[in-house]
């Protein structure tokens, strides 16, 4: 009887445990999960992108200049035909038939719709009319969610938006996280849990093993992502089954480089696209040891040393690499100098909830929530050690960046848009000034952000030729002759779509109103 009571006893203190620590993971997991929503701009008004929705109508563009095929120059006198989403003709000063929708592009410049390469939308669609607005016909999400998926098929069905572009979540291994990943969960969460907490939570896959890794890439394939984005955090086992299973289903593949993974053996690997120049320089960094112990002669000797053999690397397994250098070079203002950089970008437009973010995940753009400036240092001594190396982590980035061109690397112009500063649409055009003062040409700039995205994802954009699908931008200025004047828009045409400037500045208007309604800060400190 004694026994009895003993283990019915028992059992209710285990079941009590047991439903005390549900409940606190229950609590746990609403806390953070609210706290990224928040951080995400997922509790930003959307817009209403309805008003914008208008249908393509057969149109003509006369006596317009037309970025050539090859991109070189700009062709003047053409007249150019749209016709059910496509461009049907190009002609020098042809004739124009009956009921078609004119546009005088006289003294105007036509260029294709713009790519950003490295987009993260998060929980803000309220960005695809920022893109519109801004030329962007197409942008490559770089962690793709159901969410990203669900807004893809709405914008193929008539939604306002570009192009998108869903890759799979960034995938990475249970165990390749190392340090990290001890910090980011409490020891006494079971490991399946806190894999299907950071899986739920931040949109990312983790594998248990190589095999499990393969079949996720699969099925991230089968459910409709347009291709595989792999993160640091994998085994290089893990990695190479993934791009071994990409290679078989022939979809396209952007990466970080693994932790554990050497960068000799990058050229032993089958990926296609390095997500940011910035992995290159990390690698690097690596090699190299603690930079304090080292410094910048020695880092910049490494650079020099190593970087024709990273180069005829790409070059031989013609992997192309994602720029992000605008977002690199703020990143230096942003440790040291962030009030100030602040009202230099356009944060008005910007998600709000992204903006303010908040301290528990460090996130925000804005003073105290910025992870950035506690990157500074507290003494004197620190804060020169670690502007020097801001400032060499910069100028690798420019070295690398200038040895790509002369080998003809194909650079992607993309801009890690909604991290920190980085405001979606606009950024694009801030990118393109950067490489071109890095080194690039205007029409090598324009290359990376049309025809280069176009012909590594296979799609029918990003020249001006016929048969191509009616994505174009039409400027008052020309940008072959100045990068800056990619940003002086007049008409977007999208699908054959044609938004003129009126609606243009009413699709930023609506976003600017939306975010006003949701915004916890006072803007006009920053403007």
């Amino acid at each position: 009887m004694q026994f009895n009571t003993i283990k019915k006893w028992g059992l209710i203190v285990g079941g009590v445990i047991l439903a005390l620590i549900m409940a606190v993971m229950i609590f746990v997991y609403s806390q953070i999960t609210q706290s990224i929503d928040e951080a995400f701009g997922g509790k930003t008004e959307i817009a209403n992108h309805a008003q914008f929705r208008v249908e393509a109508e057969p149109t003509a563009i006369t006596n317009v200049s037309v970025l050539s095929p090859d991109g070189s120059e700009m062709l003047a006198g053409r007249t150019v035909l749209l016709e059910d989403g496509e461009i049907q003709s190009i002609t020098e000063n042809g004739r124009v038939p009956g009921g078609l929708r004119v546009i005088d592009g006289q003294g105007k410049f036509l260029i294709p719709g713009l790519t950003d390469s490295h987009a993260h939308l998060h929980r803000s669609p309220n960005d695809l009319l920022l893109y519109v607005a801004t030329g962007v016909t197409q942008i490559r999400s770089m962690n793709g969610s159901k969410a990203d998926l669900k807004l893809k098929s709405e914008i193929e069905d008539g939604r306002i938006g570009p192009h998108y572009y869903v890759s799979s979540p960034s995938m990475n291994s249970a165990d390749g996280f190392g340090t990290f990943g001890e910090e980011a969960f409490p020891n006494w969460i079971p490991e399946p849990v806190a894999i299907w907490l950071a899986e739920t939570m931040f949109s990312l896959n983790i594998s248990i093993d190589a095999r499990a890794a393969a079949n996720d890439a699969r099925a991230f394939i089968d459910k409709g992502h347009d291709g595989i984005k792999l993160y640091g955090f994998l085994t290089v086992e893990s990695y190479r089954a993934i791009l071994d299973v990409a290679e078989e289903l022939d979809v396209p593949t952007v990466g970080h480089l693994p932790d554990s993974m050497s960068l000799s053996e990058l050229r032993t690997t089958k990926l296609q696209e390095i997500a940011h120049i910035e992995e290159i320089v990390k690698a690097l960094l690596n090699e190299l040891g603690r930079f304090d112990d080292h410094g910048s002669d020695a880092f910049f000797e490494l650079v020099e040393s190593r970087k024709q053999e990273i180069i005829a690397d790409l070059v031989a397994n013609d992997i192309a690499v994602q720029s992000t250098l605008w977002f690199t070079e703020s990143l230096k203002e942003q440790v040291f100098n962030l009030e100030a950089i602040i009202p230099t970008v356009e944060i008005e437009y910007a998600n709000p909830g992204v903006v303010e973010g908040n301290v528990q995940l460090g996130a925000g753009w804005l003073p105290g929530n910025n992870k950035f400036p506690t990157y500074a240092g507290d003494t004197p001594e620190e804060i020169a050690s670690n502007r020097e190396f801001w400032n060499v982590r910069e100028k690798a980035h420019h070295i690398l960046l200038e040895a790509m061109l002369e080998a003809s690397v194909t650079v992607l112009a993309g801009t890690d848009a909604n991290g920190w500063l980085v405001v979606p649409g606009f950024s694009l055009h801030d990118e393109l000034q950067s490489l071109t003062q890095a080194g690039m040409s205007p029409a090598e700039a324009i290359y990376s952000a049309t025809a280069a995205p176009a012909n590594r994802i296979r799609n029918n954009a990003g020249i001006i030729e016929a048969g191509r699908r009616a994505d174009l931008v039409l400027l008052n200025k020309n940008p072959l002759d100045d990068i800056k004047n990619t940003s002086s828009i007049e008409t977007v045409i999208l699908d054959g779509k044609v938004f003129d400037r009126d609606q243009l500045d009413a699709m930023l208007e609506a976003v600017k109103e939306a975010n006003a309604s949701s915004r916890n800060f006072d803007l006009s400190l920053y403007q």
